[in-house]
């Protein structure tokens, strides 16, 4: 392929203007790349999220897709996500196309782009990264020469209001439907098959929903795709790449079961994954050996849409606590049914790291949580609440939703917030006498419900953000602070998500023209405050009455606008559940023995609710590996551990990685090599790591310090190559010292050891130079800074205490320019104080012989200026080695004294 974006070349130092640059850099640790070749007929899919990098690299099914592909003979699979605002600029600026991560392909040059879309608001950075890319954001405007742009996921149930940006829409799980559909494509493409040719094909595949098959007089209807064998065979592996910049979820992700049994009416995500298919325990136990000792995640999420109904989830989690013991690994299940949940289950969850105690009530009358079929049982959980508090939680967390079909939704007179049978009237009732019983300190959230296509409450009115915000308002004013605290809810994203969730083909000029009007990030608060306006604007100039459409009544007879795509369900299964909603009437839970068939469940696509036999039987086929579980060791009063500096590069884009970010890349690095690190003890065990300095962003590195701890003695090769085996190609250790520290002295700090680092600069303009070092401004510089060193030449080589921080403020100061703009600059070394203090062996002797005169030895000072790391730790390691040495003395002379003197030894009882 040509034209391939290099970041690095092409915008440089101007990277140094964007935040989070390591976002557009690519590079992570586990990415797969497939190399281009002048002859390569090759199929390539650009797997894209319509969110940041942060969002997007914590999405499961961004990764599954990503991985999933690559293992495809013919198939390469990049990245692609959402540029913010800045560096959307950048590429306008430099008249770059947008591309992926992995090589820098432009978006205009793929095959397919495929778009994840777990939520609807994501929709105009969809159309901002298609332009970004220099393909064309409407459909029936692209040419052959266009990729095939489509989308998939939960959020896209209702083509009709994005049908306009999309060529096609997968409708249900992408295992194993879309790889086979991209394998078919990219054997169709060898072959010559022309665009065209690739669209009418997957339109032959019942999954597929588009404008052309799906929306006219002989329109059919696309069926969601299942995978009929989830938890039966290897899942598709999810844990790689592994992000450069901190995700907003952290951690390692695992599915131990797909879809729910509960059927919550209101519940949208519980209708698109069913039917509950739970995964075999031993293949559970795989995977999570590939999150810990493959990708280095120490917090593991037990996922499902409600974990605590996994079949014996508490003998999971003994089981999972056992096998990882001394690993520091930690478990959690986000998503837990009040009635489900025990204090016993929490306890085992918070065997390394406490977990949060949180309840989805939803709503807390008994005859309401029929209608939704959900069940909270108040007693039981006060009785949690309680033993909780008594265990020392301290806060629990309460999810309530209002503007359900509840209450006074039926009432033909509007009645005044907070009167009787109103939703605000029962939260408050219930918290208030639970918060007075328990006295634990209640955090809440109440979220506006939005009424989804494809559940039981598909044809309610939505409630309008002035009815939510008094409802919320009287919340908010009848909880008292400090025993509570209540989160706020955006109002506006209600009106938006009722637009995208429920809107008919009409919606797509509305959300273009929100689009270019600058509307970006409607997901997030403080982009959507300032996009408000922008929207009321497009709703305006809308050729119909965009608000009176999102609050209007649906009858029960009328086309909707996603009667073109089945989950699974007839539409008289949501039209029965809608009747016992009315009614306060319980469904029973999905179940392999279930008798009140949904329509998802069929022998055609052989889908059904496993049943424990069908689980267990594959067992017999699966062997799990042995772990040794490492040995246990005290922590604290260790009398020898081994002390490991090294030296290591920030290059090629590792430059831009964060000082946190990096703190984390190593911290997982640590866990994936294998080597027996010493970790901190407490509440939130971290590797006993230290950087000897935070280091400048954008600003390459030959020369970083960092120290950590081992309990085992190893050569130093054996840890650099253990280490650069699991750290990315940007972040490389180029040498390490090895030295056995003993716990009768203190250990050096790195940064209380800094003196500096040593850096050369390059001016891109010689005028700016010359004209920098005869200002007056540097004259000032040099006065205010005696002690930094600077040596012009072909480079200009600075010596700088601490950092060059102010020099380049000053250069900042007399150009009027960032300094990124005008030079360039390479940290080369990082500089320690010549000086040790601590306890020696000389002290040692000192103190056993007089320790009433004992006075300690002066600061050990080699030399006059500041020198290498790697030099200084050099003279403290011959110290620790002779006080190991005299300690070893003194305990032959002890053993010796026993020998002579066995009345005294047994006397102490030794």
């Amino acid at each position: 392929m040509k034209n391939l974006v290099k970041p690095l070349e092409v915008f440089g130092p101007l990277l140094n203007s964007v935040q989070v640059p390591s976002r557009y850099v690519g590079g992570e640790f586990g990415i797969t790349v497939k190399k281009h070749e002048d002859t390569e007929n090759m199929f390539n899919f650009a797997v894209a999220f319509p969110d940041m990098y942060e969002i997007a690299m914590s999405n499961l099914a961004v990764r599954i897709i990503y991985n999933g592909l690559n293992r495809l003979d013919g198939v390469r699979c990049e990245r692609v996500f959402a540029p913010a605002p800045d560096f959307e600029q950048l590429l306008k600026d430099k008249d770059v196309p947008l591309y992926t991560l992995e090589t820098g392909m432009p978006l205009c040059q793929t095959d397919m782009i495929g778009f994840s879309i777990g939520y609807e608001l994501g929709i105009t950075e969809v159309i901002a990264m298609l332009e970004d890319g220099k393909i064309n954001a409407f459909a029936e405007r692209r040419t052959e020469k266009d990729p095939i742009v489509i989308c998939g996921g939960c959020g896209v149930t209702n083509p009709a209001p994005f049908s306009d940006f999309f060529d096609a829409f997968i409708i249900g799980e992408a295992e194993p439907a879309l790889f086979n559909l991209v394998e078919e494509l990219a054997s169709m493409k060898r072959k010559g098959a022309s665009r065209s040719q690739l669209i009418e094909h997957m339109e032959t595949k019942s999954f597929i929903w588009t404008r052309r098959k799906c929306t006219g007089e002989n329109k059919k209807t696309a069926r969601r795709a299942v995978q009929n064998n989830f938890g039966l065979v290897p899942s598709i592996p999810s844990w790689f790449p592994l992000p450069t910049s901190k995700p907003v979820q952290d951690h390692g992700v695992i599915e131990i079961m797909r879809g729910c049994p509960n059927g919550c009416r209101f519940c949208h995500a519980g209708i698109y994954y069913r039917p509950t298919r739970v995964k075999n325990l031993k293949l559970i136990i795989d995977e999570i050996d590939h999150l810990v000792f493959d990708a280095g995640y120490r917090e593991v999420s037990l996922n499902s849409l409600s974990s605590a109904d996994f079949p014996d989830v508490g003998d999971l989690l003994d089981l999972l606590n056992e096998r990882y013991k001394g690993l520091n690994v930690s478990f959690q299940l986000p998503s837990l049914k009040v009635n489900s949940m025990s204090l016993d289950i929490l306890e085992k969850l918070s065997t390394v790291r406490k977990s949060g105690l949180t309840f989805a009530v939803e709503t807390p009358e008994e005859m309401w949580q029929l209608s939704l079929n959900k069940e909270v049982y108040a007693q039981h959980l006060e009785s949690i609440v309680r033993e909780a508090k008594q265990r020392g939680w301290s806060s629990a967390k309460f999810y309530f939703m209002i503007g359900l079909p509840l209450g006074d939704y039926f009432s033909e007179t509007k009645l005044e917030p907070g009167s009787e049978g109103t939703e605000e009237r029962a939260i408050v009732d219930f918290l208030l006498p639970l918060q007075a019983r328990t006295k634990i300190q209640c955090n809440v959230n109440v979220g506006v419900f939005i009424p989804k296509p494809h559940t039981a409450y598909e044809r309610m009115t939505q409630i309008t953000p002035e009815e939510a915000k008094k409802k919320i308002d009287y919340i908010y004013q009848n909880l008292p602070r400090g025993k509570f605290k209540i989160g706020r809810h955006n109002f506006d994203a209600t009106v938006l998500e009722g637009l995208l969730s429920r809107g008919d083909s009409r919606a797509g000029k509305v959300i273009y023209n929100a689009y270019t009007k600058g509307v970006r990030f409607d997901a997030w608060d403080d982009y959507l405050r300032n996009n408000t306006d922008k929207w009321k604007e497009a709703f305006a100039e809308a050729e119909y009455d965009v608000m009176g459409y999102i609050y209007r009544k649906w009858s029960f007879e009328e086309e909707l606008p996603w009667n073109g795509v089945s989950l699974g369900p007839a539409p008289a299964f949501y039209k029965k559940e809608w009747d016992k909603s009315a009614s306060s009437i319980l469904t029973p839970k999905c179940s392999s023995n279930c008798d009140h068939k949904c329509g998802i469940c069929n022998t055609k696509e052989n889908v059904q609710v496993y049943t424990p036999e069908k689980i267990e039987s594959i067992s017999s086929s699966l062997q799990n590996k042995t772990i040794m579980v490492p040995e246990t060791v005290p922590e604290c009063n260790i009398e020898v551990m081994y002390r490991v500096l090294f030296n290591f590069q920030r290059k090629n884009g590792g430059e831009f990685t964060a000082y946190l970010s990096q703190v984390e890349i190593f911290h997982k690095a640590i866990l994936r090599s294998g080597l027996r690190f010493v970790f901190t003890s407490g509440f939130n065990p971290l590797p006993r790591l230290e950087f000897a300095t935070a280091m400048t962003l954008g600003v390459p590195s030959m020369e970083e310090t960092a120290s950590c701890l081992l309990y085992d003695e190893i050569s130093t090769d054996e840890f650099i190559k253990a280490m650069n085996a699991v750290l990315p190609e940007n972040l490389q250790i180029t040498e390490a010292f090895i030295f056995p520290v003993t716990n009768l002295r203190k250990r050096e700090s790195l940064t209380t050891g800094l003196w500096g680092s040593m850096y050369t600069y390059r001016f891109l303009d010689s005028r700016i130079e010359e004209g920098f070092f005869a200002s007056d401004i540097y004259k000032a510089f040099k006065e205010a800074n005696p002690a930094v060193e600077i040596t012009r030449g072909q480079k200009i080589t600075v010596k700088a205490p601490v950092s060059d921080k102010k020099l380049r403020q000053a250069i900042e100061e007399f150009s009027a320019r960032k300094w990124y703009e005008i030079m360039e600059v390479v940290k080369t070394r990082t500089l320690a104080k010549p000086e040790i203090s601590g306890w020696t062996a000389a002290d040692e002797d000192k103190w056993r012989h007089d320790s009433k005169h004992f006075t300690k030895s002066e600061t050990i000072s080699s030399h006059n200026e500041p020198i290498p790391f790697m030099e200084l730790y050099q003279q403290i390691a011959l110290i620790n080695r002779e006080l190991i040495e005299k300690r070893q003395e003194l305990r032959k002379e002890q053993d010796q004294f026993y020998v002579d003197h066995p009345d005294v030894k047994e006397k102490r009882g030794l």
